[in-house]
């Protein structure tokens, strides 16, 4: 019996009131009543996937470690109230906020679809111009191996791009049309960015003629995540990225990640399908952050090429959860986790130093190494030729050890 029914022998009390109510009640809920939309979502796919559409072959998955070195079309069921079934009138649904709809309206035709045609087969991605010259930013993923090069702006325009240049280890690309007057994004700061800020990302999802936009939130920031291999060569691995629920779809690879600014707070670069062992994963996605493209491409366009610090180690972030798992020290730091003179070509500065595998580097001039994007992030402040101090645990001692960098371009 539900709360607050009427038993048996004192229904006979209450019909006329329970007639007179029902109408008031019906009433009611159709003042508030709205359709819902239902759909099923396509089959995940494996690991963790750049965001680009499928060109037939399968999504690559990838595990977590570290060196320095199209679905068929979806119908909305509306789920009705019993009224509607009976041919009442019901409210209209409500449309999405004002706000975000003029920031769409403003943001989306600096949004481009990029083309990249190769021997093999094209791809697709997308892209934004962000300054006066026609620049467009998009991922080294969705362009690299092309021949070809065409954008797509939404007001129709088709201009063949040139490749500027690209940086492999952090997934980004700077192109350039032939084109004047044209709309441009305007950079923000993701340092800004809180947990649980909500987003949205503007991309050609699945190859589209429209640009599509989702929504979500901050998840987490400063994260790190290996991208798929390319070819014979391992993915690089990607630092400081920005996690986040806003869906990230093939063909969304380089397209813009907002505030509710209308600011560009990162480049929508890689989506996770499923984890090792195959278990689905849902609204995990990462954005390369917008301070990263911005430092990368601004080297890009002055020197034609990115170049690095290099220390010329193997090494993994040591949380929590691995110093239990491998009952390692419950220190943060970046753990080595392969003797330097592995497959090394020359004398590193970790050979000459006298690195050793299981070493944990705790920080790097006093600049501690508390989170996973932590030592990429503090090693990018130097440049080749510098010299550095690195806090290191031993075992159980804690030593100093000052070495030089030198050089490594991101094409090695």
């Amino acid at each position: 019996m539900h709360a607050g029914e009427p038993t048996r022998g004192r229904r006979h009390r209450y019909l006329v009131l329970v007639t007179l109510i029902i109408p008031l009640v019906a009433g009611c809920s159709l003042n508030g009543a709205t359709g819902e939309g239902r759909a099923t979502q396509p089959a995940p796919t494996t690991g963790v996937a750049r965001s680009q559409p499928d060109t037939g072959s399968a999504p690559l998955e990838q595990q977590q470690t570290e060196s320095t070195s199209v679905p068929p079309a979806l119908t909305a069921q509306p789920v009705l109230s019993p009224a509607t079934e009976r041919g009442a009138t019901v409210a209209p649904a409500p449309t999405a906020p004002a706000e975000l709809t003029v920031l769409v309206e403003k943001v989306q035709p600096a949004v481009v679809q990029i083309i990249s045609e190769s021997a093999t087969s094209p791809g697709t991605g997308s892209g934004f111009v962000f300054d006066d010259d026609g620049h467009i930013l998009t991922n080294n993923h969705v362009v690299e191996g092309g021949n070809r090069i065409s954008v797509i702006f939404s007001d129709g325009r088709i201009a063949r791009a040139r490749l500027v240049g690209t940086d492999r280890l952090t997934d980004i690309a700077v192109l350039q049309v032939q084109l004047r007057d044209l709309p441009k994004v305007k950079l923000g700061d993701a340092t800004k960015l809180r947990v649980g800020e909500p987003l949205f990302a503007i991309g050609s999802a699945l190859g589209l003629a429209v640009p599509t936009v989702t929504t979500g939130v901050v998840s987490a920031l400063e994260r790190s995540e290996q991208e798929p291999p390319s070819g014979n060569r391992p993915g690089a691995l990607l630092n400081d990225l920005i996690q986040t629920d806003t869906a990230i779809n093939p063909g969304n690879s380089g397209g813009p990640l907002l505030n509710l600014r209308g600011e560009v707070v990162g480049i929508n670069t890689l989506g996770q399908r499923q984890t090792q062992s195959g278990v689905p994963v849902q609204g995990i996605n990462y954005a390369v952050s917008i301070n990263t493209a911005r430092d990368v491409s601004t080297e890009i366009l002055k020197n034609g090429e990115v170049t690095y610090p290099f220390i010329g180690v193997v090494a993994t972030f040591l949380s929590p959860q691995r110093s239990v798992l491998e009952d390692l020290p419950n220190i943060r730091g970046q753990h080595i986790d392969a003797d330097p003179r592995t497959g090394a070509t020359f004398t590193t500065p970790a050979i000459k130093a006298g690195l050793r595998q299981g070493d944990i580097i705790t920080a790097i001039d006093d600049h501690p190494i508390d989170d996973e994007s932590a030592f990429l992030r503090i090693l990018r402040q130097y440049d080749p030729s510098d010299e550095v101090t690195l806090s290191i645990r031993r075992g159980e001692r804690s030593i100093d050890v000052p070495l030089t960098l030198v050089e490594r371009r991101a094409t090695e």
